[in-house]
């Protein structure tokens, strides 16, 4: 068993040990020249001095070191140190390497080759290219640092995870140093790779902790993972990112890396980012199949364990805290006809319905299972599968009634409280007697009497194969994947779409999942405990060097699954709208969740409270429309999202006024999208301008004047309505996507910019700044035209007085597809571009 450990240890590169360590198992001296050094060049200040690590370990009495410059192969100088053409090179006994410029004109680029010895013997040599630093320019970049890490560490070659040591960081803040950038915005993730245990209850760290490794010490996932080249896999990744956290000093190192570097650094945080559960999510079991918790891997521990005090909350708690459970408490459902069916002759035995707290799971794939010592293995589903099943509820009392039409109507349901999904069989599966809709149109009813939606329905199609298989849940998929319900529900309906319109029931499933109560998906702000855990997270992260001001983002991945669609025909399933081949807009399961404080506002407090099945669906179902277009006024039909909207403002500003409490000295900015009247206002004026080709731009084109991937308005639009009166925090304008027409770009900035001339209320007066999403300009077609779009975009932002600098979205994607030296240096011309050059 050891044995078998230790090779997989040794495929998975999780090990990932300090390069002391690697270097003295390889038998080097106790100081060598930095791995990474050669992967990015060196950038002196003309006219000033900078330095870097160089030498990793220590220098002792027994090693030297000898210099040599070089350009375009005519030697320069040679020696211990270096000085020439006003030039002094040197490397001290802490190992970093200086470069002085006596003249700010210097404009020299040269080779340093770098010769360590050791006792007169030379163990080691580098050569390294040195360059003229370019000018700060008034650009930042915001890095979602797991791309920024999987492309320091991740090897293409190998198909393995190199190892980590600070040199990695300083090569890669070196980088940025060649493009001039001196400031960094950081999303260390929902659960930061900086983090400090203490910042949680010692119980749900632990129990966090122990499900980690699980994951990562899993023989069998990790096999398949890293057995074999060209293969990246979500769990590869995240892995990668759960060793960040168990190892505190990494994040240690590259937060010293960034101050080595002379580069700040920004602490960025998504409140409407935490559980990731479109992409991670591992049910939990334990020995015996009972459904314990989906662990979120990517959620802190507070969100994982404590979502009841930090959570949204589905719709249903807010009407039982208004004492009218009845408006939400289903008892019956309808699997309506579509124009294909057909009468049918039903008993009630024909149908089994069974409450359960976990849904159909792929066989093949690894869920986490709990021993009665507390301790977590991942392992297959079908281990424990018999057990799951057996831990069902089979609903009885029930009545089934046939409908002319060919519906099927159960009525007297009584789903226990608190399981969260419902699975209807067929009592007879082999006969093919029960046929339904394959786009599953199906109504609910409460107690109340009023109609309930805001659920999903789906096919679990008989795991005969490996695509119907696709069709079930899979903690971890066999080949270290994910697949939610979000991909789930994609491939079922992708699959029954291309078959006929009615479909024998059979050995599927036909699964109803109405949501969890609490959804650790998105954090209520407006709870103290949700806030406090913020703020210590950033609390952490600001102890740490370079680290010196704070930004709340608009960015989420937060649309979960939905069977639901609103198009042409009105809310109808995606099923439908798939088969019709009509575009809709899904209508996704988180939209059912709001902060809970909502249910004490002006707009629901009457539907909450209301006797009339109309106005309580406002509440319970889909009301066509509903998130087409902007909602942020009052007078909306839409009561729900508008309610959400105003919860979510409330609770932003709740946070950014504890965030100036614990903060009164750092800089604090905000992510604010433009409101609704700004859009209003240049989709208006759009079919006023001209495209180059000659035709009128239509309000559509709006889609390309804001941004596409860092605003979800289902979730993110209440910041519009943000507050900030009596604050003093900064706004920061939400900008472009892609390469927007000239015209349209500055209808857009000048709207915009009037509309937040009073920055909210804040009293910050100054110049803003502009985030840019053109990460994806830099994979276009045509590079040239892309980029000289793209330069004269920022040329132009920064040329307004009111802008003072463009933050550009994402890193990862501007240091390694851009030009690795000064290609921002379209900003010194009016007239040449980098393009250009």
């Amino acid at each position: 068993m050891r044995i078998a450990t230790e090779l997989v240890l040794k495929l998975i590169c999780l090990h990932l040990v300090i390069a002391s360590a690697t270097n003295a198992e390889a038998g080097k001296s106790a100081a060598w020249l930095s791995e990474r050094n050669t992967e990015a060049p060196f950038c002196y200040r003309p006219g000033g001095q900078r330095t870097w690590p160089l030498i990793s370990g220590k220098l002792t009495a027994n090693n030297q070191i000898l210099l040599k410059a070089e350009q375009k192969g005519k030697l320069l100088a040679k020696g211990p140190q270096l000085d020439f053409e006003g030039y002094t090179i040197s490397v001290s006994t802490d190992g970093r390497l200086h470069i002085t410029s006596a003249n700010t004109a210097d404009k020299d680029s040269f080779q340093l080759t770098v010769i360590l010895k050791q006792q007169e013997k030379i163990v080691q040599r580098q050569t390294l290219q040195v360059y003229p630093a370019p000018p700060d320019r008034p650009i930042s970049y915001l890095s979602d640092q797991l791309d920024d890490l999987i492309r320091i560490f991740w090897d293409n070659e190998t198909s393995q995870w190199r190892p980590v040591d600070k040199s990695a960081f300083d090569q890669y803040f070196r980088r940025l140093q060649a493009h001039g950038v001196s400031r960094l915005i950081v999303w260390l993730g929902a659960y930061p790779v900086i983090e400090n245990p203490d910042n949680y209850r010692a119980a749900d760290w632990e129990l966090h902790a122990k499900q980690a490794r699980a994951l990562l010490n899993c023989e069998a996932l990790n096999r398949v993972m890293y057995g074999r080249r060209g293969h990246r896999v979500a769990y590869q990744w995240h892995g990668f990112i759960m060793q960040f956290r168990l190892h505190p000093e990494w994040g240690n190192w590259y937060a010293q890396s960034a101050a080595d570097h002379g580069i700040s650094l920004t602490a960025t945080f998504r409140p409407f980012e935490q559980g990731l559960m479109k992409y991670l999510v591992v049910p939990t079991f334990d020995e015996q199949g009972a459904f314990l918790w989906n662990f979120l891997p990517y959620a802190t521990p507070t969100a994982n364990f404590s979502p009841e005090t930090t959570a949204f909350a589905h719709y249903r708690k807010l009407f039982e805290a208004t004492g009218n459970a009845d408006k939400t408490e289903v008892v019956s459902l309808t699997f309506e006809s579509v124009p294909e069916s057909e009468p049918q002759e039903l008993t009630k035995d024909d149908l089994k319905i069974y409450a359960t707290d976990a849904p159909p799971i792929a066989k093949d794939s690894f869920v986490l299972v709990r021993n009665v010592k507390g301790e977590f293995r991942l392992q297959t589903y079908a281990s424990i599968a018999d057990g799951v099943t057996a831990q069902r509820r089979e609903l009885e009392g029930w009545a089934l009634n046939v409908l002319n039409d060919g519906a099927i109507q159960i009525d007297g349901l009584q789903r226990p409280q608190g399981s969260r999904y419902l699975v209807i069989e067929s009592g007879s599966p082999f006969s093919g007697k029960v046929q339904l809709p394959a786009e599953l149109p199906i109504s609910a009813h409460a107690k109340a009497g009023n109609r309930v939606g805001r659920f999903n329905a789906y096919w679990a199609l008989e795991e005969t194969s490996p695509e119907n298989a696709a069709t079930r849940i899979a903690g971890i998929t066999p080949a270290g994947g994910y697949r939610t319900d979000f991909q789930t529900i994609e491939n079922s309906f992708r699959i029954v779409g291309n078959g006929p319109a009615v479909r024998p029931l059979g050995q599927d499933q036909i699964v109803i999942d109405f949501g969890p109560d609490w959804l650790p998906e998105i954090m209520d702000l407006n709870r103290s405990a949700t806030r406090a855990m913020f703020v210590k997270q950033l609390q952490t992260i600001l102890q740490q060097p370079a680290f010196d001001e704070i930004m709340l983002n608009t960015r989420s991945h937060t649309h979960l699954a939905g069977t639901s669609g609103d198009g042409e025909s009105g809310v109808q399933t995606t099923g439908h709208y798939r088969r019709k081949g009509k575009p809709f807009r899904r209508l996704t399961l988180d939209r059912a969740y709001a902060p809970v404080s909502a249910a004490q506002l002006d707009a629901l407090q009457p539907l909450l409270k209301s006797d009339d099945p109309k106005l309580v669906e406002k509440i319970t179902t889909w009301p066509a429309g509903e998130w087409s277009e902007t909602c942020q006024s009052p007078d909306t039909e839409y009561a729900w999202r508008y309610s959400r909207n105003v919860a979510v403002a409330e609770g932003l500003r709740a946070l950014l006024q504890d965030l100036e409490n614990t903060f009164p000295e750092t800089r604090i900015r905000a992510v604010i999208p433009p409101r609704a009247a700004v859009e209003q206002q240049v989709t208006a004026a759009l079919p006023g301008l001209k495209q180059p080709e000659g035709e009128a731009y239509d309000g559509s084109y709006y889609r390309y004047l804001t941004s596409g991937l860092n605003q979800i308005p289902s979730i993110t639009e209440g910041t519009a309505l943000l507050d900030l009166h009596g604050l003093r925090v900064e706004p920061v304008l939400l900008g472009y996507r892609l390469l927007p027409d000239s015209g349209p770009a500055k209808l857009q900035l000048k709207t915009y910019l009037a509309d937040q001339s009073n920055n909210h209320g804040s009293t910050y007066r100054g110049a803003k700044s502009f985030f840019y999403e053109a990460q994806e300009s830099l994979r276009a077609r045509d590079k040239t035209v892309a980029t000289r779009r793209r330069e004269e975009i920022i040329d132009e932002l920064l040329k307004q007085e009111s802008i003072k600098e463009v933050i550009l979205y994402e890193a990862a994607d501007w240091i390694y597809y851009l030009p690795a030296y000064d290609p921002h240096r379209y900003l010194d011309s009016d007239n040449v571009t980098s393009a250009e050059k």
